[in-house]
């Protein structure tokens, strides 16, 4: 049988870690857009919105990654009820 390596409080903590960046990035998102102004404000905004759409996939795959972190848990943890109960029958 294969060895359990990271025990589900571990995965809630890394999730909650990858929540707390995810809502960084978001707030660094929006940030950058309103730090230039003048001549080079267009060509910053160009690049910023094509740079912006990239940081916003990788924040989606991010909260996706998250939501299947969620569903490992829960399917582990009923699971695990399930064999403690089982062994105390």
């Amino acid at each position: 049988m294969a060895q359990i390596i990271a025990s589900t409080k571990e995965i809630s903590n890394k999730r909650e870690s990858l929540i707390v960046l995810s809502n960084s990035l978001k707030n660094k998102i929006s940030l950058l857009e309103t730090l230039w102004e003048g001549a080079a404000k267009e060509k910053y905004v160009k690049q910023l919105k094509t740079d912006i759409s990239k940081m916003r996939n990788l924040l989606k795959t991010i909260l996706e990654f998250i939501l299947i972190l969620e569903k490992i848990i829960a399917i582990y943890n009923k699971a695990e009820k399930k064999n403690e109960a089982t062994a105390v029958s």
